[in-house]
């Protein structure tokens, strides 16, 4: 009994924080739309730490799941966000099982180019890092392209790999990040600070079979700049901030 409260409360928790690995590092600033709570399915609140936001007036529209408890479903994908197509026996989650013969992501060539379209690249390259993780629980490509820096965002990866460990799974965790253009220098410290378009999915928890939590869709296209260091030939992610008014 005792068992299962904590692992409520750590799915509760992971919603909280679902979609914070594009938004993780901005302390304690909320979404715009946010009211600092992520949903849980008796219609309950879980505190927010603050990374990521909960439900939206502003949310687009998700593709309805009849399999599953709730009024929206994370949207699908036609394609991954580098345009990695999706191979015929992919099955995205649902409320019977997690997400199976999920493509791994590739790395475009021109993400390893220290240039405005190059940086987009990479982000798109870790979208769909970040989205494999959340649909196989797998969070190495999702490692290897963030810094050590980051602790929040290395954290995040951590709920993931004990929310599979655990046999639960998480469907969505979708989240675009699209520069905005006329913004792409560097700073003196060496970083690119660089506004962004966020557009989120939302998130599901499942644990055994049952929707436990969510994070509701979101978009804002004013909050957050992204960071990027490029080094050694190759971009890594920093972390986010909120970006000066």
């Amino acid at each position: 009994m005792g068992d299962a409260l904590m692992r409520s409360k750590f799915a509760a928790s992971l919603a909280a924080l679902a979609l914070g690995l594009t938004l993780a590092g901005c302390g304690d600033t909320n979404n715009p739309g946010s009211d600092g709570t992520a949903t849980t399915v008796d219609g309950s609140a879980s505190p927010s730490t603050g990374e990521t936001g909960a439900e939206s007036s502003n949310s687009p529209v998700s593709t309805p799941n009849p399999s599953a408890s709730g009024d929206w479903w994370p949207e699908q994908p036609d394609k991954m966000a580098t345009g990695q197509e999706f191979p015929d026996d992919y099955e995205p989650a649902t409320l019977e099982h997690p997400a199976r013969n999920v493509p791994k992501p590739v790395m475009p060539e021109e993400a390893k180019q220290e240039t405005e379209a190059g940086a987009q690249a990479f982000l798109d390259y870790r979208t769909d890092a970040v989205w494999y993780a959340f649909q196989t629980g797998d969070t190495q490509f999702a490692r290897e392209v963030t810094s050590e820096h980051c602790e929040k965002c290395l954290d995040e990866l951590d709920r993931i790999d004990a929310i599979y460990g655990s046999g639960d799974w998480l469907a969505g965790g979708l989240e675009r990040a699209k520069i905005l253009g006329g913004a792409f220098s560097q700073g003196a410290d060496g970083i690119y600070s660089l506004p962004v378009q966020l557009d989120s999915s939302g998130v599901k928890v499942f644990e055994e079979g049952e929707l436990t939590s969510q994070q509701r869709p979101y978009s804002t296209d004013s909050e957050f700049n992204g960071n990027l260091i490029f080094k050694d030939k190759k971009w890594k992610y920093v972390t986010a901030s909120p970006r000066s008014s």
